[in-house]
This record gives C-alpha cells, sequence and structure tokens, in this order.
C-alpha cells in the first residue's frame, strides 16, 4: 500500500507542477520542449520526489541532502537529473544516480550507483592541512609540487567498511617527463591511506601531418596570435618547459607571427594542435550540439590577448623540461603536448590525440569516470574512441584503414603502419581482445606501477566493442560476428551513454547498459541498432547475445595451443628463437626481439619493462605430467637506472595461472634490486612446480613499473622437465 501511494503521490505532484506551469499534458504538449529553467526546475522536483520514494523502500538515507549537481534536456525531449549522494553535508565517493524522465514528464528510470546502510563518523580526527602533509609524505617519484594541494572530505566505501576520507589531490606537472596528479584517499579517522589513483588523464598517441591547413587567428595591430576567438579557443607555447604556476618551469607564452603565415619549426605543432582543437570543436558541435568540453563554451583558462573579456579552452605544445616528452595529457582543463624523443614518438598532436585529450574534458564533465580499474578503463576508452571519431570527421565522414589506430601518425615515426592501440584487432598491440583477457581479473590495488589496475590496456575492450558495432566483424575469441549499424549510430549512442547514463563508477557490464539505454532512446528496443549494440559488448564477453546463450566460438576463433612434449623437455621454443609462438604476449610492458643485442644463447629473447609506467605479461600454456620433475628453469638478466638498495620499485613476477588466468602460485619475484653490471650478465633460476603435475596450466611472466627510472628484465632459454 506505501508503495501504490508514493506512486500516487509522485503522479499528483508531476500534475500540480504541469498545472502550475501551464504545461498541457494531457493536450499532447511535451513537459520539456525548450530546455527552460523552469524545465530543469520540474524535471528537479520531479526527480527528487521519486528518490524520496525510493528511500522508502531501501535504505539510501536523506534526499534532502543530496545534491543536484546537473539536469540536462536533451534532442528527444527527455530530461536526465544528476544527483550527487550525501551524509550530513559530506558527499559519498561514487553515490550517484541520474533520474531519466520521459518528454512527458514521467520516469523513464534511474541509472542507480547509490549506496546502501551508510554508517560513519562525520568528524574528522585532523585537519586539512594535517591530511596535505601526509599525502606530501607518502609520495616516493621525483616530480615537485607544481599546483596548490587540495583535499575535500568524502565518505569513501571500503571492502569492509564506511570510511570518513580526506581526498588529497597533489599535482606534479613541473616538467619533469614524468608528471603525475596523485589522488590519495587517507582515513580522516586513522590517518590510513586506503586508497589512490593518478588524475593525470594521459592520451598516448603532430602542419606536421595534415600539410597545409587553414586555421583561425586573431590579431592586435599588425601581430598575429593563435586565438580563435569564435570558438574561444588558444594554443600556447611552453618553450620546452614544466607548468607555468611553479615558478620554476617556466611560463607558457603566446604565439605570435607577422603574416599571419605559420610555418616556422617551433610553430608547426602548434599548428596541429590548433587545428586539432578546432576539428574536435567542431565535430562536438555538428554530431552531437556539445558546445565545447564543458557544453557551455569553455572551460577557459587563458585571457585572449584580442579581447580580455573572452577566456580560451587552453592547447599547450612543447611541455616537458628535457624536450622530449613521450605523451600528452588533459589536467586543470588544459591539453598539454610533449614533442616525444623521435623514436618512440613525434610531437604528440596528431588530430586523433588531440580528440582523445579533448575528449577527457569531455568525460570529466559529464560522467567523470574515476581513473582506475574498469571504470578508468572506460575513461580511456570514451577518449579513444571520439579521437577516431573526430579523425573520422577530418577526414569528411570516410572511414580508412587509419581510422581504427590510435595515435599512428605520430607512434615510433621511424616505422610506418603502426599504432599505439588497434581498435579493430586491439591483439596487434598485445592488448585484450575480449573480457576474459583483460589484466588484473581478480583483487587489484591501484597503482602506478599498474597503470591503476590497466586503465590503458583494458580500454581495448570496450574500444573493439565499439569497433564491431561501427564496421563490423567476428570477434577471434568469442567467435561472435557483430552486423555493422555505422559509424553515425554507434557514435551517437556511445555519446549519449556516457552523457546521460554513466557514473563515475560505471563498470563494463554498467557501460553495456548505458549503450543499451542510448539505443533504446535512439532507435527504439527492438531495433537493429539496440540488438547490434547488445551483441557487440556480447563479442567482447561483456554480457548476453540477444536471444540469451553462451557465445560458441566459431572455427575462425584461435584457440591458445597446448604444446607437445619433446621428450622430457615440456615447454616449446623456450630459446625464444626465430618467433615467440607459441608464447602469448600482452600489455606494453611484455616485448620479444628475435634479434636482440643480449640474449643468453641464440638471438632471441623476451623481455619486459624497458620503460616507465608498464605492465604486461607473456605465457605459454603447458600440460605437466604426473611423472615430471616439475622444475622450471630459465636465465636472467636484470638492468636498471634504479639506484636504491633496498627498495623494489620495478618488479617480475613468475607464476602458475590457470588456463583461464586465474593465479594459482607466485615462484619468484625479482626486482631492480637483482640489477646486474650489465645487459649481457645472466644468471639461472630454478623455480619448483611440481604441485601442478598432472595439470594444464600457464606459466607466466609478468611486470609492472614505477614512474621513474626504467628497469629492464630479460628471460631466456626456459625450460620445464
Amino acid at each position: 500500500m506505501r508503495k501504490i501511494l508514493g506512486w500516487i503521490a509522485l503522479a499528483t505532484l508531476i500534475a500540480s507542477t504541469f498545472a502550475m506551469l501551464g504545461i498541457g499534458v494531457s493536450a499532447g504538449k511535451p513537459a520539456f520542449s525548450k530546455g527552460t529553467q523552469d524545465e530543469k526546475d520540474l524535471a528537479r522536483r520531479v526527480s527528487l520526489d521519486y528518490l524520496r520514494n525510493r528511500a522508502a523502500e531501501r535504505a539510501i538515507g536523506n534526499v534532502d541532502e543530496f545534491l543536484v549537481t546537473r539536469v540536462d534536456i536533451d534532442e528527444l525531449g527527455m530530461a536526465h537529473t544528476r544527483v550527487s549522494q550525501a551524509v550530513q553535508g559530506i558527499p559519498v565517493w561514487e553515490g550517484e544516480a541520474i533520474v531519466h524522465l520521459k518528454s512527458d514528464g514521467s520516469v523513464s528510470g534511474m541509472t542507480d550507483a547509490l549506496f546502501n546502510g551508510i554508517s560513519v563518523g562525520t568528524e574528522p580526527n585532523f585537519t586539512i592541512k594535517e591530511a596535505i602533509e601526509m599525502a606530501h609524505e607518502l609520495y616516493t617519484g621525483d616530480a615537485k609540487i607544481s599546483h596548490r594541494s587540495d583535499a575535500q572530505l568524502y565518505i569513501y566505501r571500503g571492502e569492509e567498511r564506511d570510511h570518513l576520507v580526506w581526498r588529497v589531490e597533489t599535482p606534479r606537472i613541473d616538467g619533469n617527463d614524468n608528471p603525475e596528479v596523485p589522488v590519495d584517499f587517507i582515513d580522516a579517522h586513522t590517518g590510513e591511506r586506503l586508497w589512490g589513483y593518478d588524475n593525470l588523464k594521459t592520451g598516448t598517441g603532430s602542419s606536421l601531418y595534415s600539410g597545409t591547413v587553414s586555421i583561425t587567428t586573431s590579431s592586435v595591430g599588425s601581430t598575429f596570435y593563435m586565438e580563435d576567438l569564435g570558438r574561444k579557443m588558444g594554443t600556447f607555447n611552453m618553450n620546452s618547459t614544466g607548468n607555468e604556476s611553479t615558478g620554476t618551469g617556466g611560463t607558457a607564452s603566446r604565439y605570435t607571427d607577422t603574416d599571419d603565415n605559420w610555418n616556422s619549426t617551433i610553430q608547426r605543432a602548434g599548428v596541429d594542435a590548433h587545428y586539432g582543437a578546432a576539428q574536435t570543436y567542431d565535430y562536438y558541435l555538428n554530431t552531437h550540439g556539445r558546445n565545447g568540453v564543458n557544453g557551455s563554451g569553455g572551460p577557459g583558462t587563458y585571457a585572449a590577448a584580442a579581447n580580455s573579456a573572452i577566456t580560451l579552452i587552453s592547447s599547450r605544445v612543447h611541455f616537458g623540461t628535457s624536450g622530449a616528452y613521450n605523451n600528452a595529457f588533459w589536467y586543470n582543463n588544459q591539453m598539454t603536448y610533449g614533442d616525444g624523443n623521435g623514436t618512440t614518438f613525434s610531437p604528440l598532436t596528431t588530430t586523433d590525440i588531440c580528440g582523445h585529450e579533448m575528449t577527457h574534458g569531455v568525460t570529466e564533465n559529464t560522467a567523470n569516470l574515476t581513473y582506475s580499474k574498469e571504470s578508468g578503463a572506460l575513461n580511456e576508452s570514451m577518449s579513444d574512441i571520439f579521437g577516431a571519431m573526430v579523425e573520422r570527421y577530418q577526414n569528411g565522414g570516410v572511414v580508412n584503414a587509419n581510422t581504427w589506430k590510435i595515435g599512428e601518425q605520430a607512434y615510433t615515426p621511424n616505422i610506418s603502419g603502426d599504432a599505439l592501440r588497434y581498435m579493430d584487432n586491439p591483439a596487434l598491440a598485445g592488448d585484450p581482445v575480449h573480457y576474459s583477457q583483460r589484466l588484473y581479473p581478480g583483487t587489484c590495488n591501484p597503482s602506478g606501477s599498474n597503470d591503476y589496475c590497466g586503465v590503458h590496456t583494458n580500454s581495448s575492450i570496450s574500444n573493439h566493442a565499439f569497433y564491431l558495432l561501427a564496421a563490423g566483424g567476428t570477434n577471434s575469441v568469442s567467435g561472435v560476428t557483430v552486423p555493422s549499424i555505422g559509424a553515425t549510430a554507434a557514435e551517437k549512442i556511445f555519446y549519449r551513454a556516457l552523457v546521460f547514463y554513466m557514473t563515475a563508477s560505471t563498470n563494463f557490464s554498467g557501460a553495456r547498459t548505458a549503450t543499451l539505454n542510448a539505443a533504446t532512446d535512439l532507435y527504439g528496443a527492438s531495433s537493429s541498432e539496440y540488438n547490434g549494440t547488445a551483441t557487440a559488448w556480447c563479442a567482447v564477453g561483456v554480457g548476453t547475445c540477444p536471444g540469451g546463450g553462451t557465445p560458441t566460438p566459431t572455427p575462425t576463433a584461435t584457440p591458445t595451443p597446448t604444446p607437445t612434449p619433446s621428450g622430457n623437455e615440456l615447454l616449446t621454443n623456450g630459446g625464444f628463437e626465430s618467433s615467440l609462438s607459441p608464447w602469448v604476449k600482452s600489455g606494453r610492458g611484455a616485448l620479444y626481439t628475435s634479434n636482440g643485442s643480449s640474449p643468453h644463447g641464440g638471438t632471441g629473447y623476451i623481455y619486459f619493462g624497458n620503460a616507465n609506467r608498464r605492465t604486461g605479461q607473456t605465457y605459454q600454456q603447458v600440460s605437466i605430467p604426473s611423472t615430471a620433475t616439475g622444475t622450471l628453469t630459465f636465465w636472467l638478466n636484470v638492468t636498471s637506472a634504479e639506484t636504491t638498495t633496498t627498495t623494489q620499485y620495478d618488479r617480475l613476477w613468475v607464476e602458475v595461472r590457470s588456463t583461464g588466468g586465474s593465479l594459482l602460485g607466485t615462484l619468484a619475484t625479482y626486482s631492480n634490486l637483482d640489477k646486474t653490471s650489465s645487459a649481457s650478465t645472466y644468471s639461472q633460476k630454478s623455480l619448483n612446480m611440481a604441485a601442478w603435475k598432472g595439470q594444464t596450466v600457464r606459466v607466466q611472466f609478468r611486470t609492472s613499473t614505477d614512474s621513474s627510472l626504467v628497469t629492464t628484465f630479460r628471460v631466456d632459454d626456459a625450460s620445464l622437465k
């Protein structure tokens, strides 16, 4: 009875509010047609009353303490009220809901990420200043603080209980080649660090790349500036220095020219960034009706030279004191691009990278996906997806072979045809093509050394789902074939899902639900677009296909081979000669060479690390007879720039895993502390695998490196008998 009366009260509220505003729904007039403030206020009231009825059914707390963060009215006449959960004025980390209202004002549904039964004291035991000092003491990198550290109280749901925490952010973007924005969650009662991640949304992926292009500039007298006043965008030169706010890292300068022909060497990367920003702005405006990164023409940072009343969405090029920074990032409402070292990257200002970075800003201003674990992988994936769509927009809407390559123009400029990531075939970069292959499938504590639980690697799962939906194709693991609905429909579905249906904690399963909701709104629940979306997620191992059932791999799927023993040797190609096969490699931290400069024997070997912030693994599946001795041997070399004699910063684990990838045991751990004097100095390791005799398992080498000082692990001449 209470539930029935609650819905009657809600219906009465809607009807009375409509009458007050003069909205005649009964006559067929939609409730949300103009996006006025009155309409948004109506949506807010209806949504909060809906939540109050939900609070009578489940313990989500006092809805009157919740904060309405945004009300959006879309092109379909639907309203979406985004609400943040709070207790006694303190927000709940990732506690969110989005109430969706139909055009007639009735409730369509709710994206629900609210927590039940929150219980925690709300008085901290130490001050914000003390919390910031604690976070500073936790930092182990070498970058200096570049902006004022900030802290805010949150309620954080841990694995066992709720915590009152200080969320402390300490930006370190000082021009060092390893910039970071560490975020630490410190228990406000005990001082314990509970969790953390890096809030620097990095893209990886430069006119250097687009030939002669037209760019919009401004002028004051006879001086031209690389500033587009119509789009409210500007491009600035960091002069191979760090962030200007430090006072020690240099300052950004305006790009100027006397003839409006921007052709000097120092200007060319700026031209690409300026052009890429304009293409991205136009893509979002003309495709999705979005005005700028934040939806309202901003966010602006620097004032325009020609009109100080206009603040500009800013791009900064030539970042990094070494002049060879191999990355780009979105932070503090700005895009920032390094020049690359000429080997791994050339300047990172290609159009798809510009689209990638600006999309991090779009995500920050909509779903605000937390940059770790699956939500972080989705954050990266949205940037890859819309970076690719911006490149398609630049090409007049035409899809070509490079559309599905990420950063192909800037990545390894001396090697043609490759890319940093591949949406059509992620395995080409060693990335997972299926949810079952994801990094860190179990418990993972996010840190810089594991790329915050694989945000750049696991992004390939949803990247591939989007590719299959847009272009059609068959997933190589599940064998599921997805019909193409075209890139135009696919991009509209994923954009709508990001903006209106995702919250900070959305995972892959939640992303599937969000895109299905978006497809329903746009095309209907019985449409080919809806079924294609469901099939695409099913193909990559997220959810079931239309009609239910578990996908059966087709003959086109390539199973992991089980080597046939030769004599009493159980491993195949333990010397890694000629090719890597049948070893399976994934992640950017795992590499192979068939003609290396420092082998133990022959010419080939596998190696790990070789750069900062890398994770990766290489394994072989093997059947161990009950009669085997179960002894694994291999030769190992460790070289490292680390100087510590006490701390393991970079690690290599030797593991035994099930055929499905679950960890069964760790045989040994090696680190930078095991370094040798040269790359050719190897030592033989012998490990006991007798516990797995009679089983088929994976023998795996896995690495994780931190944010500074490179360590490389070389493995050669492996044997299992």
